[in-house]
Formats: C-alpha cells, sequence, structure tokens
C-alpha cells in the first residue's frame, strides 16, 4: 500500500510539472515581441528578414507553440536544456552555480521558520487566552501584513548603509575567500526578512489547530480520567499537527514567490534573480529551465510533507490511497 501511495504521489507530481511547463510555455509564446530577435538582445535591429526565417528554423520557432512545446520537452526529457540565448553557455550548467544558493536560502529559512512556529504556536495554543495567545495573534497579523521588498529595504537602510553590520547584496565579498562565513553573513537579512514574514502566520495556524484540539470531547474525558497532562499535552500536539504540515504544503509555492522578491532585492544569486533576470532579457531558454527546477524544488518538498503526513496519520495508512 505504501509503494502504492508513494506511486500515486509521484505520478501527481510529474503531471504537476508538465501543466507548469505548458502554461509557461505557452505564455512566454504570447507575450509581445519576437523570439527570434531575443537571441540577439541590442543586436537584433541589425538581423534582415532572412536571417531571422533561418534563426526561426534552427529553433524551430517557426512551428506551431504545441509542436514547439514537444521538442522542448523531448531535449530536456534527455538532459539537454538548450543553451542561454544571452551567456551562451548551456542552461543546465547556469541553473547548477544557482541552485546552491536557492536551497540554502530556502532549508535556512524553512527551518527556523518551522522551529519558531511550533514554539510560538505550542505556547499560545496551550495558553488560551493568556498574553501569550494575545500577542502572538497581534505579531502574526503584523508580520504577514508587512510587504517583504518594504521590509527588506529598511533591513539595507538600517543594517547595512547606517550601521554598517551587514553586507546589502550579493552571496560573498568581491575579493573575497568566498568561505562559509562569508556567505552566512549575505545570507543573514534575506533570511531574516524570509523569517519575520512568515513565521508569524504559520505559528498562528499551529495555535489555533491546537485551541480548536484542545476542546475535543476525548481531552475532557482524558482529563477526567486522571491522564497525566503531559500525556494529554502530546496527544493535542500530534492531531494539531496535521493540519500545519498540510498548511506548510499548501504554501510552499507562495513562499518561493516571496523569496524570488528577496533573492532580486537582495541580489542574492539564486534561481529567483536568475529567473526575472531572465524574463527581462527574453531568455527563453534560461527562463524555462528555472521555472521547471523551481517547480521540482516545490514538488519534492511537498512530497517530503506528503511523507511526513503519511507517517504520522495512521488514518491515511488505514484508508490507503483515497
Amino acid at each position: 500500500m505504501t509503494a502504492k501511495w508513494i506511486g500515486k504521489r509521484m505520478v501527481m507530481g510529474t503531471i504537476v510539472l508538465l501543466i507548469v511547463s505548458f502554461l509557461s510555455f505557452f505564455i512566454m509564446h504570447a507575450a509581445p515581441g519576437d523570439p527570434a530577435t531575443a537571441f540577439y538582445g541590442g543586436n537584433a535591429q541589425t538581423l534582415t528578414t532572412a536571417e531571422k526565417e533561418r534563426i526561426a528554423q534552427a529553433f524551430a520557432l517557426d512551428r506551431p507553440v504545441l509542436v514547439q512545446y514537444g521538442v522542448w520537452l523531448a531535449e530536456t526529457l534527455t538532459g539537454n536544456l538548450g543553451y542561454s540565448s544571452k551567456e551562451g553557455r548551456p542552461v543546465a550548467t547556469i541553473l547548477m552555480e544557482r541552485l546552491p544558493n536557492t536551497l540554502l536560502l530556502f532549508s535556512v529559512t524553512l527551518f527556523f521558520i518551522i522551529i519558531g512556529s511550533i514554539w510560538l504556536g505550542t505556547v499560545a495554543g496551550m495558553k488560551e487566552g493568556s498574553l501569550w495567545d494575545r500577542g502572538l495573534s497581534t505579531f502574526s497579523i503584523a508580520t504577514s501584513s508587512i510587504p517583504a521588498f518594504w521590509l527588506g529595504i529598511l533591513f539595507i537602510s538600517f543594517f547595512a548603509v547606517k550601521l554598517g553590520i551587514f553586507p546589502s547584496s550579493g552571496t560573498g565579498e568581491i575579493g573575497g575567500d568566498g568561505g562559509l562565513v562569508d556567505k552566512l553573513r549575505h545570507l543573514i537579512m534575506p533570511a531574516a526578512v524570509l523569517i519575520l514574514t512568515h513565521v508569524g502566520i504559520y505559528a498562528r495556524f499551529l495555535q489555533e489547530s491546537i485551541k480548536a484540539e484542545s476542546r475535543h470531547y476525548y481531552v475532557m474525558v482524558a482529563r477526567a480520567n486522571g491522564v497525566a497532562e503531559k500525556e494529554i499535552r502530546q496527544g493535542i500536539l500530534r492531531n494539531a499537527s496535521m493540519p500545519y504540515l498540510n498548511y506548510i504544503g499548501m504554501t510552499i509555492p507562495s513562499f518561493f514567490g516571496g523569496s524570488i522578491i528577496v533573492e532580486s532585492l537582495f541580489s542574492w544569486s539564486g534561481l529567483g534573480q536568475l529567473t526575472v533576470k531572465a524574463a527581462m532579457t527574453k531568455d527563453f531558454p534560461l527562463l524555462m529551465g528555472g521555472i521547471l527546477w523551481t517547480g521540482l524544488i516545490v514538488v519534492i518538498s511537498l512530497f517530503i510533507i506528503d511523507l511526513l503526513m503519511y507517517a504520522l496519520n495512521p488514518k491515511l495508512r488505514k484508508g490507503g490511497v483515497r
């Protein structure tokens, strides 16, 4: 049953990637401009009509969109993502250079968001009506209402420009050794912006789940029968963690959307900044590669969360695949 469940999740993830790639491909080709001339950037105006036709034939740009997508998909399945029209290098090579930075920012911020939200949400949820409870509600509304780009600008202005504590942008000092300490110094501000704008709402969701779970009948029966309070709280937290994990899974795509803004703001050399730059320069092969790899990271993250929910929730294991 477990193998069947995993197989179904993998098939669903593959379908999602196909849908995302097709929609992205269609939207890019529906955008204004000639894809053939986009390969030459500022020199496009020097191309003759015959040269444009030759470029279109070489890259199958003169065929219907469905045929172009089929050609791109066939090459992608073989591991060939094409060449960047601006840098002239393989797209896979460029993406591999940026992938570690995106994974570092994503893993560090998500780790601290989960740790912080579990602690805040548990303390506030277990003490309904207390100062913790009311304080977290106010904190979550305040932090989730702050735009990430605005908070990032404040951080740059205060911590980088005024105090000079942290670097304002990049992933390493110019002429530096590029070591772990240098990269972590550049990571602090973009990670802090993402953590502050997300930890409150995640904690609030867990807080409300715990409060709702504490009102269930089985909790009153357990207390009436003299069950230790520690065991009751463990049961409440275990049951409340299911909707919390589900909420994390639902918000991961929007979390990546926020990280793209933060990467661009802090010039963090990740997939988000690369995708934005590729869209602005109409570097279609690089843009499709960036979207595909970002979608792959999201699908893998959702798959991991599904595995955790499957392991923690006996109803999913007993009920099978529904």
